[in-house]
């Protein structure tokens, strides 16, 4: 049987994506389970403001090749994020700055 990484490890894994991109950690929720990753309250840089549309594409890419992930769903404070099969749209929430829908074929 293959070594399957514990829930534990891939918590580490995904603090360690986000820590790379130098998102504020205090303002993020993380949680693996039933090979879904869970995310929610804000998404922000910690010193460097708010997260490019191209820059969150590249953390739910990252997200997605972690072991045993097979999706990631988001409820954050300041931005929509629908990751289906094959798509992905990204909208910054109104009050906070609104960038158009931008949809990428994965």
């Amino acid at each position: 049987m293959a070594f399957e990484l514990s829930r534990y490890e891939i918590n580490r894994k995904i603090r360690h994506v986000l820590v790379s991109h130098n998102a504020d950690m205090t303002k993020i929720n993380y949680s693996f389970v039933n090979r879904t990753v869970y995310m929610s309250g804000s998404l922000v840089r910690e010193s460097h403001g708010e997260f490019s549309i191209s820059i969150i594409k590249g953390i739910i890419s990252e997200l997605m090749k972690l072991p045993r992930v097979q999706k990631v769903q988001f409820d954050l404070d300041n931005w929509f994020i629908n990751s289906e099969p094959g798509e992905l749209n990204v909208v910054k929430k109104k009050g906070i700055g609104v960038l158009p829908v931008t949809r990428y074929k994965q």
